[in-house]
């Protein structure tokens, strides 16, 4: 039961890392296998963190409160997921102009972070047409954001399996590849357009599970 959890979970969150690979496949982008390793590399980091905030956290706090301060997580996160469209369509597409330096990207990451949960090609900061390692880790950082969230409220209902990190991070890889090689072929404009519901009603029915 556990593991089936975990999938379920690990899906739900991954679920951006799939649009953020259609946007590319849809661009001609390039994933390069190293970059998609780097963004499972950061999911799953940014996985094991939030973990262990949130084990630390349940240490000081009643078990009772815990699960529900965990439920509520979740199915606030699934409420923002569903709205998210609405909320990163107003953000501005953010550009490096000029030669891309990691002193410009170190002072931009917070901004260029979230241009990349709006419009997911932002990553291709130098405009070559492939996300390299060093876009590769902002990327990471962009998608892992959910699954930070997400993780950190399930693992407060309850401690969450140690290959969980691990897990996220393989979807993480799998849902980005697969949705760089496949948009152009398999995924529909319709469901390209309801996509970004999906997991947000998973992270809700996730949440009212726990709290029931």
């Amino acid at each position: 039961m556990d593991l089936v959890y975990v999938l379920i979970l690990a899906f739900a969150v991954s679920m951006d890392g799939f649009v953020a690979g259609m946007a590319y496949g849809l661009r001609n982008i390039r994933l390069p296998f190293t970059s998609i390793v780097i963004v499972g590399i950061v999911t799953m980091v940014g996985t094991a963190f939030s973990m262990a905030c949130a084990y630390l956290l349940g240490q000081v706090i009643n078990t009772q409160l815990a699960i529900i301060m965990g439920a509520m997580l979740l199915i606030f996160l699934g409420f923002w997921s569903l709205f998210q469209q609405y909320f990163t369509s107003k953000v501005p597409s953010y550009e490096l102009e000029g030669e891309m330096t990691v002193r410009k990207l170190t002072f931009s990451m917070g901004q260029l972070v979230v241009s990349i949960m709006a419009k997911p090609e932002t990553a291709d900061v130098d405009r070559k047409g492939n996300i390299n390692s060093l876009e590769a880790v902002f990327l990471g950082l962009a998608v892992a954001l959910d699954a930070m969230v997400a993780t950190f409220g399930a693992a407060l209902m309850g401690m969450l399996p140690i290959y969980t990190p691990l897990a996220v991070g393989i979807i993480h890889m799998i849902c980005v590849a697969g949705g760089c090689y496949s948009s152009a072929k398999f995924v529909s404009d319709k469901l390209k357009k309801r996509f970004p519901y999906l997991p947000g009603v998973i992270l809700i029915l996730l949440g009212l599970l726990r709290l029931g």
